[in-house]
């Protein structure tokens, strides 16, 4: 049987914000923000969607790209989301549970952030580079809280590069057992100051 998945989306809340503009996106993010947790508790209680996919990594990752190509035929509600703060993610996973939700996460690794870094830069929608530094650093932090907090939470990490015609592409990354999803995650926690000079030395 074919779905289609509910999509939450703070960017597509921004659109729907009188007087929006691209240029202007990092004005509206508070608010969008709060429109998407609102959609995301109101669609907890009115659909009948077994699973709550939350995506997770930093700004210009690939993120939305793979939510589209690969999830968005699923039986769930995807909040498309950096997960930037680990309040955040507990709130969500939280009330999930409370609706007997599972819970599911898809983490999107660019494997250059210097590559990535250029993609942010070039975006309709402006934000500062310190978005870029602060969601990539806390969107790591967070899901390696969220893998030591709740082992019964499947996590995809998905590596997203770009080909020689600079189509995106994805792969599995793939772990024996939780014990070497968490040393990988601890082995790829960055400070914003490591992200700062790794869009540098990877450029």
């Amino acid at each position: 049987m074919s779905y289609k998945a509910i999509i939450i989306s703070s960017d597509d809340l921004k659109k729907t914000i009188p007087d929006y503009l691209p240029s202007k996106a990092s004005e509206f993010h508070e608010l969008s923000a709060r429109m998407a947790d609102k959609q995301f508790k109101n669609m907890l209680v009115e659909t009948s969607r077994p699973k709550v996919i939350l995506m997770n990594g930093g700004s210009a990752s690939g993120k939305t790209e793979f939510m589209v190509s690969h999830l968005s035929n699923k039986n769930a509600i995807i909040v498309d989301t950096t997960l930037p703060s680990i309040e955040g993610a507990r709130i969500k996973i939280e009330k999930s549970m409370k609706y007997n939700k599972i819970v599911e996460l898809y983490s999107v690794m660019p494997d250059n952030l210097a590559r990535a870094f250029t993609v942010f830069l070039h975006r309709d929608r402006i934000f500062p580079a310190t978005h870029f530094y602060r969601t990539h650093s806390n969107s790591r932090m967070t899901l390696l809280w969220i893998a030591r907090n709740y082992p019964h939470i499947k996590i995809n990490i998905i590596e997203s590069q770009f080909s020689e015609g600079m189509d995106m592409i994805f792969s599995v990354i793939k772990f024996k057992n939780r014990n070497g999803l968490i040393k990988y995650l601890e082995d790829i926690q960055l400070s914003e100051d490591a992200i700062i000079k790794a869009t540098i030395s990877e450029g």
